[in-house]
Parts: C-alpha cells; sequence; structure tokens
C-alpha cells in the first residue's frame, strides 16, 4: 500500500464520519420534532377533554341538585350537590398519584424513550 492512497483512504473515512454525523443529527432533529408533536397533540386532546369534563361535571351537578330536591328542600339539595362534588375534589386530590401523576409519567416515558 503506498502512502497516498493510505492519505486518500483517510481522508474518504473523515468524509464518511462527517457525512454519518450529519444524518444522525438530522435524524435526531426529526426525532425530536415527532416527540415534540405528539406531546403537543396530548396536550391539546387532554386540554380539551378538561374543559368537556368541567362543564359536563357541572351539568351533572345541577341535575344532581334537581335530584336530591326531590327528597329536601332545594337549597339544601343545592348544598349537598356540592358536598358531593367538594368530596370528588378531595378524593381526586387524595389519589392524584396513582389517578394523574403515573398515567402521564408513563405516557411520557414511553413517548420519550420509544
Amino acid at each position: 500500500m503506498s502512502k497516498t492512497t493510505l492519505v486518500d483512504e483517510i481522508k474518504q473515512i473523515i468524509a464518511r464520519s462527517k457525512d454519518w454525523a450529519t444524518l444522525e443529527l438530522e435524524y435526531a432533529k426529526l426525532t425530536a420534532a415527532e416527540k415534540v408533536t405528539v406531546i403537543a397533540g396530548m396536550t391539546v386532546a387532554g386540554a380539551v377533554c378538561l374543559l368537556l369534563g368541567i362543564a359536563t361535571l357541572i351539568l351533572l351537578g345541577v341535575s344532581l341538585a334537581y335530584a336530591f330536591a326531590i327528597f329536601m328542600h332545594p337549597a339544601l339539595a343545592f348544598l349537598a350537590s356540592g358536598g358531593v362534588m367538594l368530596l370528588l375534589m378531595v378524593l381526586v386530590y387524595v389519589f392524584k398519584q396513582p389517578l394523574i401523576m403515573n398515567p402521564i409519567a408513563k405516557m411520557l416515558t414511553k413517548v420519550l424513550l420509544k
């Protein structure tokens, strides 16, 4: 093997290494963009579900109050309905780790490590 061929081969290896590094960087950018898009989509879907859930809870609270009004005074029925909603909020707060935090952490881990 002559000296010129060795130098040419080293130049070729360096050029291929640069190409490989550029391609790896582009792949990392595309992967990051995909993951950000998935997370943003899930965030928007979660926000829409949250808003619809709040509206549903308000309507259910009012209908529960009217159902309680059959058995008690309407003012007490609305207080009882508010108490049920308060109890639900306390339960969600107490069990926030298994109900909210763990599923979100699993989903984010799955998206980011995929």
